[in-house]
């Protein structure tokens, strides 16, 4: 029996049931910036004792800068491979940053349309590649914590990704969320999950990486180190390319440190003017600890404060 956080997961050591009840490794890589590595080799300890048998293919030192084109290469290259490993139903990155985007052009699209899908976790600017692989290949995603970074604490929300990445299908999990505005209350809203940094997906708009339509989906969005400003015009993209109308509603997660004159409080409730679907505030996902995971293709229901995701 071992322990993470409050979390007890027994078991084998050094395995982890994947949805097809068969053994499975968690392969932790770095699509984006560098890690913390004293935080990210005390977390990764964590999850082995946790019986979560991981994986970590580690930037190569010899290929330098990683937003050189020899750096673009060797990142896509280990996605890649990460992605298409069957003993991998699991790929975690291990802290965002910048760059993940640069890979999504070095990807074989075909090639992976071919494979059993591989489960993506993380946020921030992994974000581009969770609704790149959803759009283009159908495959969930989880927008959660990472190791590699100071916000995983080993708290409630890592407990409940272990739970989930140690059990096996059906998954399903909560958050609250409160709604803001002048929208109806009430109302029972249902719709397919996909979200993530607000700033990271808007980047995304008009590629072949992001939907051409989100009609029916349930919208999450969170950013961090932005101006009230920027995210207002982030969010006047979302409304005029017509994103939003066709949406089920919109869940505000955190925007945290945000600069300039205005803070969190007066951003969401202009966002919230602005929305022409219910709009919800939660305080469980976002660049903050707690940072509960959020699945990317999962369908969910939101009622009485709850939203409640499930995946088959």
């Amino acid at each position: 029996m071992y322990y993470l956080g409050g979390f007890v997961t027994t078991g084998p050591h050094g395995s982890a049931p994947a949805s097809n009840g068969l053994s499975t490794i968690l392969t932790i890589l770095e699509p984006s910036s560098v890690p913390e590595s004293a935080v990210l080799e005390s977390n990764l300890a964590a999850l082995r004792q946790a019986g979560i048998q991981v994986c970590y293919l580690r930037y190569p030192l010899d290929a330098g800068d990683r937003q050189a084109q020899v750096g673009v290469n060797a990142r896509s290259q280990i996605l890649s491979s990460a992605l298409s490993n069957p003993k991998s139903a699991y790929v975690l990155a291990a802290r965002g940053g910048y760059g993940a985007s640069d890979l999504l052009g070095h990807l074989d699209w075909s090639a992976l349309s071919s494979l059993p899908e591989t489960i993506l976790v993380g946020f921030s600017d992994i974000s581009a590649l969770q609704v790149a692989l959803h759009t283009r290949l159908g495959w969930p995603a989880i927008h959660g914590p990472m190791p590699g970074s100071s916000l995983w604490t080993n708290g409630p929300d890592v407990d409940c990704l272990v739970r989930l990445l140690s059990s096996s299908r059906p998954w399903n999990s909560t958050i609250s969320v409160s709604q803001f505005g002048s929208s109806p209350t009430g109302a029972t809203v249902q719709g397919t999950l996909i979200g993530g940094c607000l700033s990271v997906l808007s980047a995304l708009i008009g590629t072949p990486y992001f939907p051409e339509t989100l009609q029916g989906h349930i919208l999450f969005l969170e950013d961090t180190h932005e101006s009230a400003e920027r995210v207002l015009r982030f969010w006047n993209q979302w409304l005029d390319c017509g994103l939003v109308a066709d949406l089920a509603g919109v869940v505000v997660g955190r925007f945290t440190d945000l600069s300039g004159q205005h803070d969190e409080e007066w951003l969401v409730t202009r966002l919230a003017e602005r929305c022409t679907v219910p709009l919800f505030r939660s305080p469980d996902f976002g660049h903050i600890s707690p940072n509960y995971p959020l699945m990317i293709g999962a369908d969910a229901r939101i009622n009485e404060g709850v939203l409640e995701w499930r995946l088959d």
